[in-house]
C-alpha cells in the first residue's frame, strides 16, 4: 500500500514537473517574439525615410488606439484585432493586411481616413465602424502612428509563435487539472458498493 502511494506521488510529481517545464519553455519564446517585434529597421530604409513628421496627430496616442491600450471614443474594436503593424509582443491579427507600410504606399494611404473607415468600404470593417465611428482626432493620431511605422521594417509574422504558446499552455493546463482531479472519482466512491464492484470485476480484474 505504501509502495503504491509512493508510485502515485512520484507520477504526480513527474506530471507537475512536465507542466511547469512547458510553461517555463513558453517564456523564452515570448521574449524572442518581443525582441523581433521591436527590431530596428535596416540603415538604408531609415536613411530613405523623411526627416520629420508630416501628420498633425500624436503617434504615441495612435499606437495606443491601434493596440487597444486606449479605447476608441465610440467603442470600436482596436485595429490590432485584425491587423498587424510591427507592435505588440505577438504582433497582431491576420484577418486584415499588415499595415506597417500603408502610409508610405500612395495607393493605400487613402484608406487611413475617417470617410473610408466609417463609410462601410470594407465588408468586414463596414458593419462595425459604420455604427461605431472613429473621430477625426483619432484618425489623425492613427495616421501619425502609421507615418512613424512606415519608417520601420515589416516585422515577421508571429502566428507560429502564438500557436506554439497556445498549444503548450493548453497541454500544461490539462496536466495540472489531471493532477488535481485524478483522485476525485476514486475518493468519492471509496468504500461504496460501486467501489467493491469495480475492484472485483473492473479495473483490477477481480483481484
Amino acid at each position: 500500500m505504501v509502495l503504491k502511494s509512493c508510485k502515485r506521488m512520484l507520477w504526480r510529481g513527474l506530471q507537475l514537473g512536465l507542466a511547469f517545464s512547458l510553461v517555463a519553455g513558453i517564456l523564452p519564446i515570448a521574449a524572442t517574439a518581443a525582441e523581433q517585434a521591436v527590431a530596428p529597421a535596416p540603415a538604408a530604409e531609415q536613411a530613405a525615410a523623411p526627416a520629420g513628421p508630416a501628420e498633425k496627430g500624436n503617434a504615441a496616442v495612435g499606437k495606443t488606439l491601434f493596440t487597444g491600450e486606449k479605447r476608441f471614443t465610440n467603442g470600436a474594436p482596436p485595429c490590432i484585432s485584425c491587423h498587424s503593424a510591427g507592435v505588440g509582443e505577438l504582433g497582431g491579427g491576420v484577418v486584415g493586411p499588415n499595415l506597417t507600410k500603408i502610409y508610405a504606399d500612395a495607393s493605400k494611404n487613402m484608406f487611413v481616413s475617417g470617410a473610408w473607415i466609417n463609410g462601410g468600404g470594407s465588408p468586414v470593417m463596414g458593419p462595425i465602424f459604420s455604427n461605431k465611428n472613429v473621430t477625426d482626432e483619432e484618425v489623425d493620431n492613427l495616421r501619425a502612428f502609421f507615418e512613424q511605422q512606415s519608417k520601420t521594417a515589416v516585422a515577421p509574422s508571429h502566428t507560429g509563435t502564438f500557436t506554439v504558446i497556445g498549444l503548450g499552455g493548453f497541454v500544461g493546463i490539462l496536466i495540472i487539472f489531471n493532477i488535481i482531479w485524478s483522485g476525485r472519482y476514486r475518493n468519492r466512491n471509496n468504500g461504496t458498493a460501486h467501489d467493491a464492484l469495480w475492484r472485483n470485476y473492473g479495473g483490477k480484474g477481480g483481484r
